[in-house]
């Protein structure tokens, strides 16, 4: 470890709240002040910007949020960092993204740390506890809440508030460079573009730390080994060229529920929930195995806690087979509905159609091609009652496994871990998805992910009450800290 200077001078530019702080202040310290001070008003600031993803605002380039948010972003660094890059990236009709250039402080002459996260969030939703809302940012027991705060606009402030604890701190950091996106919750369409552009500037970083990842507990460092893939489509059944009254034409009009159901049928086991495509499946890796119980072990009954309705059960109670269905198998979900009206406009009509927004988890190391091809030969062939059938908005994306970590940073990791939280680092295997990850892979290939976040089943990411857990990110901060400093220095 680079020891801890023990001369006082004046401060870094980058130094919290005053350029007269000295670097007596250590790295926690540093952290700690600032989670309590011009961070978290940073990160409610960002709170306050309804800076919903392009899917969700088809008028996100008038409104500008987006941009807002990224610009927003642009100064917070600048003030800290003014002998940094803040570059805005901007494109006719693709949303912004943020690349930043942070030069290496104390003459560390190490790779560049590669930092990744993103400021577009998910729509408001409904169901907000009162006093709370996706734009009013509210600190209550410990949490920061409102929509975007650990899904994930906290990235980008941890990362440079970490690397502003080390300079407080007179602790050297090798080169920091990072991509900030805005339309990660859209799919990331055009972000192996803006990697492409910024590529050569960033040149070959040592560590992509990816910071919109999950958590198990907050007791420890976790590091995210894969990620599931998304096959997704909207399914759309027609019987009628308009709506007619039902007691003239049920029985003989078949329904186009009734023939949604069967050809749902066809995909999912409803009474497991199992699906039934062959090319949707793979096995769970042997090398995966043994990490997969241990997690299960660790996690115990809450691998299986959720705010159920009533009675209602898991598929399965057993915390190994839980997360294994949630990680390496493929599942559905239904999420979202045309043609239903709600009940209280029901009448009594026969419906011309129905639509559906089916989306498929993968199992990783699984062609999402050849499987979204699978989805649609089962929906289009043989249809019920020769019903009109028509699929649309189609999306394939595989899934992750991340390549093994290199020593130096794992052996860094654990100790940061340990020395932080006082447990060592774990690895856990996510049930979500993110489709760039590959990118990031081919653009670096000579880099180790280092791929945590702060997300678990009580941060309520895309859901009402999102919210980001203070005391964890203060101390995963800090870990973050300690991994950049530790970067091996190489021949000047």
């Amino acid at each position: 470890r680079i020891p801890l200077p023990v001369f006082s001078k004046k401060a870094p530019s980058g130094a919290f709240l005053s350029s007269e702080i000295t670097y007596m202040t250590t790295t926690a310290e540093f952290i700690k002040n600032a989670w309590k001070g011009e961070t978290l008003e940073a990160m409610k600031n960002f709170i306050r910007i309804p800076s919903k993803s392009s899917a969700f605002e088809a008028d996100w380039e008038v409104r500008g949020e987006l941009l807002r948010a990224v610009r927003q972003a642009e100064s917070w660094g600048h003030q800290r960092f003014p002998e940094g890059i803040f570059d805005v990236l901007q494109k006719p009709c693709i949303p912004p993204a943020l690349y930043i250039d942070l030069p290496a402080f104390g003459g560390h002459t190490g790779r560049p740390v590669f930092f990744y996260g993103h400021f577009d969030k998910q729509p408001e939703t409904q169901g907000w506890s009162e006093g709370l809302g996706p734009w009013t940012p509210v600190v209550k027991d410990g949490r920061l809440y409102g929509r975007g705060s650990s899904d994930d606009g906290y990235s980008f402030y941890t990362a440079l508030t970490a690397i502003q604890a080390l300079e407080a701190s007179g602790r050297p950091h090798p080169r920091i460079v990072g991509l900030f996106e805005t339309d990660e919750e859209s799919g990331s369409i055009d972000l192996a573009q803006y990697l492409k552009d910024i590529a050569p500037r960033a040149g070959n970083p040592c560590i992509l730390a990816i910071l919109d990842l999950g958590i198990h507990d907050y007791d420890r460092v976790w590091l995210t080994q894969s990620l599931r893939g998304v096959v997704s489509f909207k399914l759309k059944v027609e019987v009628l060229q308009h709506p007619v009254h039902s007691g003239i034409a049920s029985g003989i009009v078949p329904s186009s529920f009734a023939v949604m159901r069967e050809l749902l049928d066809r995909l999912e086991d409803p009474a497991t929930g199992r699906v039934k495509l062959p090319s949707f499946h793979v096995e769970l890796p042997e090398e995966h195995r043994e990490t997969l119980k241990r997690c299960a072990e660790i996690v115990g009954q809450h691998a299986v806690e959720f705010p159920y309705a009533g009675d209602t059960e898991p598929r399965s109670s057993d915390p190994f087979e839980a997360m294994k269905r949630n990680t390496w198998e493929p599942s559905l979900s239904i999420l979202g509905a045309d043609g239903l009206p709600s009940t209280s406009e029901a009448s009594a009509l026969l419906r011309a159609s129905t639509t559906l927004a089916l989306s498929f988890r993968l199992t990783p190391r699984l062609d999402a091609q050849r499987a979204l091809n699978e989805a649609i030969s089962a929906v289009t062939t043989n249809i019920p009652s020769h019903a009109k059938v028509t699929v649309y908005d189609l999306r394939a994306e595989g899934g992750f496994d991340a390549p093994a970590l290199a020593p130096w940073l794992k052996n860094s990791i654990d100790k940061a871990s340990t020395e932080v939280f006082g447990h060592p680092v774990e690895f856990c295997f996510e049930g979500a998805s993110i489709g760039t990850m590959r990118d990031f892979r081919t653009t670096f290939p000579n880099a180790s992910f280092f791929n945590t976040g702060v997300l678990g089943a009580k941060e309520n990411a895309h859901a009402p009450d999102e919210s980001l857990p203070l005391s964890y990110v203060e101390r995963l901060t800090e870990v973050i800290a300690r991994v950049v400093a530790s970067v091996p220095l190489e021949e000047a």
